[in-house]
Parts: structure tokens; C-alpha cells; sequence
């Protein structure tokens, strides 16, 4: 094979994934993806002042993403959504977070969204937080602002709890309301199945319910005395979630799903931040995807997915998230 064909090949390959990651100058338009995550521990503590609780979870990143589309145009936010039953307004954290970083970091023009959303909503998966990191993260490049991830994560805190998790690595632990982070070494990829009984259950609803069974002295959990040198032991045999006392009394369609992937193998079996997604740690790929498709076959959301080690956020456009 001529070796200016070679040449020319490799020069068309690094130009397409360059304009895919928003990479070289110009840059008009980018896809972001946007990853899930799953609580793989959280205790809630106690309420604070401003009505958030103080909470210890550790939070690492699955492959199941949506799609985050960014095109410049000369003003304003324009946000269009599909695969869910979502507003294009203020009211969805996109458009929010669109807002804020075009404000606070004076861009000099605004923004086209395409929102193809995978993750279930209400699921307990951090879609919105994640869409919102993805938005800021994308933004950052389209208009060249050089901002760092520690930057973008200051800024996402004052948007949710959950929306500076996305721009750390794969695996992180969270203190305060969750915007205090620490990194983690993440392990190798590992197979976990979510699943989902396409119902939603609202955050807000489920930590005000575990504040009326949360007693003063009453024993906490923490993870913090597992963490040896910045590493926690695989499989998570230390997985617990408080606030499954809280939702799975109210809803059984969760309880049903969680017990059908504890049936079927999973170990540990979980609810993911405040339901009602439900994971199941498998052995194996092949494990993973003959129990996603039994959870499947009850009607159920299912997903057989690993986990992340770094995350695809930051890889979108390095050089301006270092």
C-alpha cells in the first residue's frame, strides 16, 4: 500500500475524531456523551440549615449514557429531547446549566441542544445531573473558555448535589450534600445490570421520608474505614443504601425487581440513590446479559453494562478540562 495513501488514511481518521470531540479550531458543533452512575454506598446523615442532609456514598460511572448534541448559534438556548417526556424549558437541568456557564463566564454567543436521553428518568442514575456536567463540559470547548474541571465542578454545585460527580474520574466519594469529592482509584471494568420498573420516584419525597426515621444515636453506617490508599475492595460486599428503608415500604414494584436479580445471581443487589433503579453486581459479561434479559421479560427497564474507570465527560475536548 502507497505510503502517501497510508498518510492520507491516518490524516482523515484523526480529522473525523477530532471533529467528533470538538478537537481543533472552529469548533462549531460537538457531541458530549453522558454517562450514568450508580450509588454503590450512601448513608444519610443529619438535615442541615439549608434544608440539603449531610450524606457519605460512594458514586461510580456505568457505560449506559445519553447523547449530548451542542451546536453554536448567535443567542440564546434552544433545547429539543428525545426518547423521554421532558421539558425543553428551565425546567430541565440542561437548559439550566446552559444558562448559568453562558452568564457566569460571559460567552459571547448561545447554544443549540440535542438531548437523546438512554437513562431512565427519575431512576435514581443522576441522568439530569450528568446532562447538566455534559452541557457545561461541552460548552466550555465550544467557546474556547479554558476552564478547568475543578472550575466546572464549583460551578455545578450551585445546580445540584450530584452535577460536580461528573467531572471527576469513574469513581469518587462524596461527603457534605455530595459535593465534596474525593477521588478514587478505579478498579478494572466490571459488570453490573440495571434495572428499572419504569416508575420514578422523586428524590426530594424520599430523603424527606428517611428524616422522620432517622433518631438521634442511632447507629451510622460510613464506608471511609474500607478505603486504603485511596482504594476500596472489589466485589462491593460493603454496598448499602439507606434510604432504601425509606422508598421500598412505598413501592413493591421495586422490592418485586430487586429480589427477581438477587434470585437470578446478583450479588449484592441494590437500589441506586433514590430508586427506582435497582443493580445487580454480576460475575461475567454472559451473567450480566442472561439476567438483564429476565428482568427485561417482566416489562422492566434492563440493561447489562460495566462500570467506567475514567470518565467520557473530561475526554470530551482534554486539553480544556485539564
Amino acid at each position: 500500500m502507497p505510503f502517501r495513501f497510508v498518510l492520507f488514511v491516518c490524516f482523515v481518521v484523526r480529522l473525523t475524531v477530532h471533529e467528533y470531540l470538538g478537537i481543533g479550531a472552529g469548533v462549531d458543533t460537538l457531541v458530549v456523551p453522558s454517562p450514568a452512575k450508580i450509588n454503590l454506598f450512601l448513608e444519610v446523615r443529619a438535615r442541615r440549615s439549608d434544608g440539603y442532609h449531610e450524606i457519605e456514598s460512594v458514586m461510580q460511572l456505568v457505560e449506559l449514557c445519553d447523547t449530548v448534541r451542542l451546536r453554536r448559534i448567535p443567542q440564546g438556548i434552544r433545547l429539543a429531547v428525545q426518547g423521554a417526556n421532558l421539558p425543553g424549558g428551565r425546567e430541565n437541568l440542561a437548559f439550566r446549566a446552559a444558562g448559568l456557564l453562558l452568564a457566569e463566564f460571559g460567552c459571547p454567543g448561545g447554544v443549540a441542544i440535542e438531548l437523546e436521553k438512554r437513562i431512565p428518568v427519575g431512576g435514581g442514575l443522576g441522568g439530569g445531573s450528568s446532562n447538566a456536567a455534559a452541557v457545561m463540559a461541552g460548552l466550555n470547548r465550544l467557546y474556547r473558555l479554558g476552564r478547568s474541571a475543578a472550575d466546572l465542578r464549583a460551578l455545578g454545585a450551585r445546580l445540584g448535589s450530584d452535577v460536580p460527580f461528573f467531572f471527576g474520574g469513574g469513581l469518587s466519594l462524596a461527603t457534605g450534600r455530595g459535593e465534596i469529592l474525593t477521588d478514587l482509584e478505579g478498579w478494572i471494568p466490571h459488570w453490573v445490570v440495571l434495572a428499572n420498573p419504569r416508575v420514578e420516584v422523586s428524590s426530594a419525597w424520599a430523603y424527606r421520608e428517611i428524616s422522620s426515621k432517622l433518631t438521634d444515636g442511632a447507629d451510622q453506617a460510613s464506608i471511609t474505614a474500607s478505603i486504603a490508599g485511596g482504594c476500596l475492595p472489589w466485589p462491593p460486599t460493603w454496598a448499602y443504601n439507606r434510604l432504601e428503608q425509606a422508598v421500598l415500604p412505598h413501592h413493591p414494584a421495586i422490592r418485586a425487581l430487586r429480589d427477581l436479580l438477587r434470585e437470578g445471581g446478583g450479588s449484592p443487589v441494590l437500589m441506586s440513590g433514590s430508586g427506582a433503579t435497582v443493580f445487580a453486581v454480576t460475575a461475567d459479561g454472559p451473567g450480566a446479559h442472561r439476567l438483564a434479559a429476565r428482568a427485561s421479560a417482566t416489562g422492566a427497564f434492563a440493561a447489562a453494562v460495566r462500570t467506567l474507570r475514567s470518565n467520557p465527560i473530561l475526554r470530551t475536548g482534554e486539553s480544556a478540562l485539564s
